[in-house]
């Protein structure tokens, strides 16, 4: 094959067939999950235990966060201008960034290299501190005891997936006297899955775009078109009205 053409190890198409790193997909859709799938797709072979459902349980959990979330607005307010729904879905996967959704990213890469470095907890902290940074993957402001982290960290110990990178994660809340959010936790998780931290957003991004497809029908189904915010909540602090200077009318006489 010439150098010019694309190369990919994902996935192969020819007449009548179809493969998904090699795997027959008429037979990854009768004996595996989705889980499995975005195992299998990321790190190039299946799951020889629960990470499949592990998988499936972290997307679950990030399928909708109501109007908490910047991304979930975006698509509401884009959909009630009457797009049509990719259009509004992106919009809602175009808002997400360091500050709503790109924790995963940052806290799963700062695991992956803090273990393999060998970096304790206090070390790990006492760096975000002198650069005043906050630690990605913990705290929330509305969740100190989040169903989502409690669950996942249950049952990623009843599967025997819990390994160093969560149990730092663990430590690194000790230190700072704060909980691990739903990122912590999945970025701990997907470390400890051998999944590396470049693919942190798509835990955040595949699920998302679930939750944003319901908001977005959702929105032109039962509220009126063209969503707009109250005026009433709106408080202009510019100059007051004024005339437009002498020299700005006589230059465009």
């Amino acid at each position: 094959m010439s150098d010019t053409f694309w190369k990919t190890a994902l996935s192969l198409v020819e007449r009548n067939k179809i493969l998904i790193r090699g795997y027959r997909v008429q037979d990854l859709m009768e004996y595996c999950t989705f889980g499995d799938i975005i195992y299998l797709t990321f790190k190039g072979e299946l799951p020889e235990g629960r990470e499949g459902q592990m998988i499936d349980m972290i997307i679950t959990s990030s399928t909708d966060h109501s109007f908490f979330a910047p991304s979930i607005d975006a698509t509401r307010f884009v959909a009630s201008g009457g797009v049509p729904l990719q259009a509004a879905v992106a919009a809602g996967i175009i808002s997400l960034g360091d500050h709503h959704g790109g924790a995963i990213e940052q806290c799963t890469k700062m695991l992956e290299e803090s273990v393999k470095a060998g970096t304790a907890a206090a070390e790990i902290v006492r760096g975000y501190r002198e650069r005043k940074q906050r630690v990605p993957g913990f705290g929330h402001p509305w969740h100190d005891r989040d169903p989502r982290t409690l669950k996942l960290i249950a049952k990623a110990g009843e599967w025997g997936l819990a390994g160093a990178h969560l149990k730092l994660a663990e430590s690194i809340a000790s230190e700072i006297k704060l909980p691990i959010n739903i990122d912590g936790v999945i970025s701990g998780l997907i470390a400890d899955m051998g999944i590396p931290w470049q693919y942190g957003r798509a835990f955040f991004i595949i699920p998302r775009a679930v939750g944003l497809a319901a908001h977005a029908v959702e929105e032109t189904m039962r509220e009126r078109p063209f969503r707009v915010i109250d005026l009433k909540d709106v408080a202009y602090d510019g100059p007051p009205e004024r005339d437009l200077p002498d020299a700005a009318k006589k230059s465009k006489r």
